[in-house]
């Protein structure tokens, strides 16, 4: 996954994850991140044009840490 280097501190959970990154960064498959979607586990991502759309890392981080203790 490709971070943006020149943002500070103050913008790190404000970053905009794509689809890809973001299901690597959960160690998950795209189509598992989707159905997390569809069950309404994750919300549904940021659309920033008609064909982009990524998610803050700051709701994947949180998206982790309320999993955290849960059993597969």
């Amino acid at each position: 996954m490709t971070r943006n280097t020149h943002a500070g501190p103050a913008y790190q959970g404000q970053a905009i994850i794509r689809p890809r990154e973001a299901a690597a960064y959960l160690g998950i498959g795209k189509s598992t991140l989707y159905r997390f979607v569809e069950r309404g586990e994750l919300p549904r991502p940021i659309k920033l044009s008609a064909q982009v759309t990524g998610w803050r890392l700051s709701t994947l981080d949180q998206f982790i840490a309320d999993r955290q203790g849960v059993e597969a």
